[in-house]
């Protein structure tokens, strides 16, 4: 359910699947005293992915039970699930680089499209430089408002993290309100299979999601 781990696991993945000399040098030095190996044979997925390829979008859409119509959804995809391309949406999966798009769309949302929903949430960076983080929190959460999202939602909880609980400090560092809510992708559908808020946790969340809730007619 985490971006920032599809991507690290991938990319590692990759490396053990396509030199074998790396993967025997892993299994002799690392895992044999444990009592494993790994043969390769592994295939990294994050749950959007799951719900789009293996699931299924038919049979996604036959188990929803309530429709978000009235919901303006910007999607935030962050750094890892969309790059490097050739391992993130290889050949003959090119789709991936829209999944999140058409997951709001089938749920009855409305897309609002922004130019940083493939950018960093900041998160990374947060320690090292809170200013610069601060600032993409501000951006990517400003621009999104602006263009009429009701709330954003992303495929990774550091990205949810971030953009969420920085929220306000990014406001007073922009020295600009934006109050728009995060949800995690998980929360976006959960809500159309029918659960309600408080199953869902949306009074959890730091900057208020009534706007959610609100809005859905």
């Amino acid at each position: 359910i985490c971006s920032t781990c599809q991507g690290v696991m991938t990319q590692a993945n990759h490396r053990l699947q396509s030199d074998p000399t790396y993967r025997a040098h892993i299994n002799k030095t690392y895992l044999a005293e444990e009592g494993l190996e790994y043969s390769g044979a592994l295939e990294v997925k994050h749950l959007l992915w799951v719900l789009m390829e293996d699931y299924g979008a038919d049979n996604l859409k036959a188990k929803l039970t309530r429709q978000l119509n009235g919901l303006k959804v910007a999607p935030f995809y962050g750094c890892y699930l969309r790059r490097p391309s050739d391992l993130m949406a290889p050949k003959g999966l090119g789709g991936r680089k829209t999944y999140l798009e058409d997951l709001i769309s089938l749920v009855g949302a409305e897309v609002v499209d922004f130019g940083g929903k493939s950018k960093c949430c900041g998160f990374p960076i947060l320690t090292a430089n809170e200013d610069n983080s601060m600032r993409m929190v501000s951006d990517h959460t400003g621009e999104a408002k602006d263009k009429g999202a009701h709330c954003m939602v992303t495929p990774c909880p550091l990205c949810h993290l971030n953009l969420d609980g920085n929220q306000p400090t990014a406001e007073k560092k922009a020295k600009k309100p934006i109050g728009l809510p995060i949800l995690h992708l998980p929360q976006l559908v959960g809500l159309a299979l029918g659960f309600d808020e408080r199953e869902m946790e949306l009074q959890r969340h730091i900057v208020p999601t009534d706007a959610v809730t609100r809005n859905i007619k």
